[in-house]
């Protein structure tokens, strides 16, 4: 099993997320770029992530603007998905839109946002998420599978262990 981990809007390559996959499987098998969101429009970091993740049967990992790469790229290559305190709407999100990020990256997040369900995506949502704070029905409306787990935004207890049920359904539903 390989995995495409993407951090979020401020975040580090080797996020919580990595640590804990790490903790799981080889960190050989983890790809887990830096992200220049700021530096980078949202079509063109998608090519670039297409491209990373190319014919690779792998498996989508995000946390929070990740998210909604790992989304996207999860409608787009079939792949399965587990998204982290996913942002779904990113050109709504005050931290993004008053970052000084390029107004025409803030238009193509409105642009790319498909609020239909991701029959691939498995997600992990924070009870006390204070940048989200009611994602949990966002989550839903996006996600067949949804799990409410205690922690902050960046900080989910236990998320080796959230990570890996979900990787385990991931099995069970055959989507790898």
């Amino acid at each position: 099993m390989k995995i495409l981990n993407l951090h979020g809007f401020m975040g580090e390559a080797d996020n919580k997320n990595y640590k804990a996959l790490c903790g799981l499987i080889s960190a050989d098998d983890i790809i887990s770029p830096q992200l220049r969101y700021m530096e980078t429009s949202p079509s063109e970091l998608l090519s670039q992530l297409a491209n990373i993740a190319g014919n690779k049967e792998l498996i989508l990992v995000g946390q929070s603007l990740g998210g909604w790469y790992a989304d996207k790229l999860s409608r787009r290559l079939g792949r399965p998905c587990i998204l982290t305190n996913p942002c779904y709407y990113p050109h709504e999100l005050e931290l993004i839109t008053s970052s000084g990020i390029p107004a025409d990256f803030t238009n193509q997040y409105r642009l790319l946002t498909d609020s239909s369900m991701n029959e691939h995506a498995y997600t992990i949502c924070s009870d006390s998420d204070t940048l989200l704070p009611d994602n949990l029905e966002n989550c839903i409306k996006l996600s067949l599978t949804v799990k409410r787990v205690h922690g902050s935004h960046s900080t989910i207890e236990d998320i080796s262990v959230h990570l890996s049920d979900m990787l385990r359904a991931i099995r069970l539903d055959c989507l790898i």
